[in-house]
């Protein structure tokens, strides 16, 4: 995007106020090279908008920083070094960063365009603030996918700290998008309390309801300036969750139950928010994963973990390269708990949280779940799972063992080391202390990790697996695929269990006293045997001879046992006299299957259709066939099975209907006892599109980058695959968009179109459609005409005249060229022909018609700044600005050579090379040579340009303000000199009169856009 981030003049501001220059850019406004579609969310730190590229059309999510992040030196190194870590992200709600770069004096990055509604909009169309919630399922499906994406980042090195519900991104798919993940951490402390103290918003926005800003949700400890992690993260998602939920905002020193605003919500709802709005981060869920963990206790006791839509947010957070992933049954023992409900409201919440030694988790193993009455002696109960688990102080060598599952350990006050182990499973050590000042119980819950197992089983394909435990407890693991491999992955824990793999029509095969070890894939083969299997045959009238698979068998009434089980035997029964019938017959292991052909059909013929659909997977076509029907001769009949029997032979049209799809029509012809397959191919009907504008418009579609015809504002799109629009409409920004259409389907696109805006002071412009490029030319005063000591100077140059101009203007960069000039007058006058070298044969009155037509077409779009016109420069104005503040010879000096210009000779002559010619005849496309302090090319030599003032032999001389143009005389004067001139003719000062009808190979035109005169 290198092209695309250009270090443009900074925004020129009356006065430095944080106001004016954080404000909101309005739809079209221009911002580098880009201009504003409308703003997607404005923030504390970054406002995204959604831009369009001036030149390739094309969209993208633009981030401008607060002002403030310009002072910090250090800042754009940050900056790019979260767009390199965020290159490994691959998470489909984490737009990517494309790039960053400074437009305007501000930071920028540059992301994927962002699309959908913000949370705040879904919340305000499918929930109603301040009064209800969303529905319970859609809250859960929000709050887990804000975990799960957060809890993605946590574990790549980055968190967001700055949540807001106008940073939350609704797809149409319903997946979310998340802007903002590691800018707090590359703004940096210092950075953002800057950004902080210089804002205005308030610290809590309880007055409004229909949006959560990053003060509403920011945690305790953030809000104190205390040390602040990814648990400030975890707290914010609990906000946003309680929010959506009650569609009230939560506060923690007030609390209110979600059955307040509720009713009839399920207890765990309270436990996950107070377990994630805790005070105390260190009581707070201390991770995304165990958030996920305590949300999924609020799912319906029916829902299958393995398939719950949280389990899956669970399953896509990225493990740290040391822990060891855990069991779908086992993820909710680690849990956060919450000391109950003292009275009728919530008084406090003590949740301890203590990290293995040993054990290398971003989840914690021990939690202190219930702090009880005081007793007359301090201890400690242990609850263990599992209950086989064992207590042993470290150091000693006496061994606890569970009742139950229950350990009641007696202690004086004090900090002590625990080791708990159990067979196939992993150590866990804690410490725990009793305060002196103490004589409560404490009570703990231990689960131990167990020691799972990857274990792969070998056998036939789609057969069930189970094992048996050493408790005889049997555990289903699944199927087997289609290559007869089922590979369990931590799935079981390690020990001995008898192994038991079954399939319909196989003898079940079994494995006793299989050890699977940890730490290994254990591999196990079980070889099925298969049950014998049969076909009988049937014919009427009897007697057919039967082929199996083109090998004849026998005479019906037949029975073919045993048969191998196939996926398609094929069984043909002839009778002489009779049209020979065909089946394919798929045997399985242990079936006993019957084929009866029913009466034979004399001299006739069947079809047997084989019907795909393209696009369409093969599940998927059984449901299609329902809606399918068969013409046979115009006559409709239902497709059912697919086969036709007894139709009479000789030729014959065929053809498949369906309402979504399309069949072309098969001739065939049939011949007696013949049976004819038909393969049909069903393509998808076509969508239809349909534009919906505004006003009355003249668009021109593309479908997949060609021409398209719109009929009545509609046109037909293919089905099924994903098409590229892109609508243009002259004088507005091209719209792009991608769909897919089912079969048949009417889509309607409604366009609202945003207008292409016209120049900005002080900014250059690019004319749209024609190209032409402008530099702003600022207000300022300069003399005009040479000093009598300048070499060469004529009498006409004088005398010098002081002109004040007291507006800017804008200049054309570049001598009107011969493609644009063909643009817009429909023709080309010039000698020497290149569309980019400068148009010459123009009369005067020629180059004042196409400033006439452009700045009609400007004014027409609406582009055209008031007071200001399309025309040719006053003489005064070409000087200033063949000068760019210079007031030697030249704009680049006080000596010249062909070096330097398109013309010939050298300049003084005294330095002897005043023969010296150019190496070329006739012009040079534009800009062949280096531009002036004002950006302007080929102001000395090229080819002489027309102004708008007729010639006076002399200067006015005194002072001058804005001059307007002469009006009288006979001829025109031009300036600059030419490709045929000598350098002493291509001064700056050096002025030459000429005919406005002239036509010559070295004389053309400049455009500006100034105030009328």
């Amino acid at each position: 995007m290198d092209q695309d981030v250009p270090q443009s003049e900074p925004l020129k501001l009356d006065a430095q106020d944080e106001c004016v220059k954080d404000r909101i850019l309005d739809p079209g406004e221009s911002f580098g090279n880009f201009r504003v579609v409308k703003c997607l969310t404005s923030g504390l730190i970054v406002n995204y908008y959604l831009m369009q590229h001036v030149r390739d059309l094309s969209d993208v999510t633009v981030g401008i920083f607060h002002s403030r992040t310009v002072e910090d030196a250090k800042f754009f190194k940050r900056l790019q070094s979260l767009q390199k870590t965020l290159e490994g992200f691959e998470h489909e709600s984490i737009p990517k960063m494309k790039d960053s770069g400074l437009i305007n004096e501000r930071h920028c990055i540059f992301l994927e365009p962002v699309r959908g509604q913000s949370l705040s909009q879904y919340f305000d169309t499918h929930g109603d603030p301040g009064e209800k919630g969303l529905e319970v399922a859609t809250a859960t499906w929000i709050t887990a996918q804000l975990l799960g994406v957060l809890g993605y980042a946590h574990s790549k090195g980055l968190d967001h700290r700055d949540m807001d519900s106008e940073l939350i991104f609704i797809q149409e798919d319903g997946a979310l998008q998340i802007l903002g993940v590691g800018i707090k951490l590359t703004l940096g402390v210092e950075l953002f309390e800057s950004i902080v103290s210089a804002s205005v918003s308030p610290l809590i926005s309880n007055q409004s309801v229909g949006r959560l800003n990053s003060f509403d949700v920011m945690s305790p400890e953030y809000k104190a300036g205390r040390s602040e992690d990814s648990r400030v993260d975890v707290y914010a998602v609990g906000m946003i969750g309680y929010w959506l939920l009650t569609a009230h905002k939560a506060s923690i020193t007030q609390y209110s139950e979600v059955n307040t605003y509720v009713k009839g919500l399920a207890e765990e709802w309270d436990a996950f928010f107070v377990s994630c709005l805790v005070k105390e981060a260190d009581a707070r869920y201390q991770s995304c994963k165990l958030a996920l963990l305590g949300l999924q206790d609020t799912e319906p006791e029916d829902v299958e973990e393995a398939g719950s839509f949280v389990q899956r947010q669970i399953d896509f957070i990225l493990k740290p390269g040391n822990s060891i992933e855990r069991g779908g049954s086992d993820r909710r023992v680690f849990r956060l708990c919450m000391i109950g409900i003292l009275g009728l409201s919530l008084t406090a919440l003590v949740t301890y949280y203590m990290r293995a030694v040993f054990f290398e988790s971003e989840e914690p193993t021990w939690h202190v779940v219930q702090q009880a009455a005081r007793t007359e002696v301090p201890d400690l109960v242990v609850s263990l799972n599992p209950q086989s688990a064992t207590i042993q102080l470290v150091g000693y060598k006496e061994k606890f063992i569970a009742n139950d599952g229950l350990v009641r350990l007696m202690f004086q006050p004090g900090s002590y080391n625990l080791s708990i182990t159990a067979p196939h499973h992993n150590e866990e050590r804690a410490t725990i202390t009793i305060p002196e000042e103490t004589l409560e119980s404490i009570s703990l819950e231990v689960y131990l990790q167990p020691e799972l197992a990857d274990v792969k089983f070998i056998s036939e394909a789609n057969a069930m697996v189970s094992v048996t435990d050493e408790h005889g407890d049997v555990i289903d693991l699944g199927m087997t695929n289609d290559e007869g491999v089922l590979l369990s992955e931590k799935s079981i824990i390690a020990g001995t269990y008898q192994v038991l793999v079954q399939k319909e029509g196989y003898v079940p095969g079994a494995l006793a006293d299989q050890k699977i070890t940890f730490g290994e894939v254990n591999e196990l083969k079980v070889e099925l045997v298969s049950l014998p299997s049969s076909l009988a045959i049937y014919t009427q009238p009897e007697g057919a001879r039967i082929l199996l698979n083109d090998e004849l068998v026998g005479l019906t009434p037949l029975t073919l046992d045993p048969i191998d089980p196939s996926d398609g035997h094929l069984i043909v029964a002839h009778i002489d006299g009779y049209r020979s019938l065909g089946r394919r017959v798929e045997v399985e292991a242990g079936q006993q299957l019957e084929l009866d052909f029913g009466e034979m059909v004399p001299l006739s013929g069947g079809l047997t259709f084989t019907v795909s659909f393209v696009g369409v997977s093969d599940d998927q076509v059984a449901t299609l066939l329902e809606d399918l029907t068969v013409e046979l001769d115009g006559e409709v009949l239902p497709y059912s099975d697919g086969v036709f029997e007894e139709i009479q032979a000789g030729p014959l049209q065929v053809h498949l209907s369906h309402p979504l799809y399309i069949s072309a029509t098969h001739t065939i012809t049939i011949s007696n006892a013949q049976n004819i397959q038909v393969n049909a191919n069903l393509s998808p009907r076509p969508g239809v599109l349909e534009l919906v504008l505004p006003k009355a418009m003249s668009p021109s579609l593309l479908v997949n980058g060609k021409a398209a015809n719109l009929v009545d504002g509609q046109i037909s799109i293919a089905a099924v695959e994903t098409v590229e629009l892109e609508l243009r409409i002259k004088n507005y920004l091209t719209m792009t968009r991608e769909v897919t259409l089912e079969p048949n389907e009417h889509f309607v696109w409604e366009v609202d179109p945003v207008a292409i805006s016209g120049p900005e002071v002080g900014e250059s412009w690019t004319v749209p459609y024609l190209g032409h490029v402008f530099v702003w030319v600022p207000a300022s005063t300069f003399t005009m005409g040479s000093p009598p000591v300048e070499s060469g100077r004529l009498p006409s140059e004088g005398p010098k005249t002081e002109v004040r101009f007291s507006q800017g203007f804008w200049a054309a960069i570049h001598e009107m060229t011969q493609s644009k000039f063909v643009e817009i007058m429909d023709r080309n006058p010039s000698e020497f022909v290149g569309l980019q070298r400068p148009v010459e044969g123009v009369t005067w009155a020629d180059a004042k018609l196409f400033c006439q037509l452009l700045t009609q077409d400007e004014e027409s779009a609406g582009r055209l700044p008031q007071g200001y016109v399309y025309r040719l420069p006053t003489e005064a104005e070409w000087e200033y600005m063949a000068r760019a503040g210079m007031t030697t010879a030249f704009s680049f000096g006080g000596e010249a050579d062909p070096k330097f210009g398109n013309f010939r000779g050298v300049y003084p002559i005294s330095r002897n090379e005043a023969t010296a010619a150019a190496t070329h005849y006739g012009t040079l496309p534009v800009g062949s040579y280096q531009a002036n302090a004002f950006g302007l090319y080929d102001m000395h030599g090229n080819v002489q340009e027309w102004t708008l003032d007729y010639y006076n032999g002399r200067h006015p001389g005194g002072r001058l303000v804005d001059p307007a143009p002469r009006i009288e005389g006979s001829r025109i004067a031009v300036r600059g000199g030419s490709w045929e001139d000598f350098a002493t003719a291509v001064r700056s000062a050096v002025r030459k009169e000429v005919r406005p009808d002239t036509r010559a190979s070295s004389l053309g035109f400049r455009v500006v856009l100034a105030p009328m005169k």
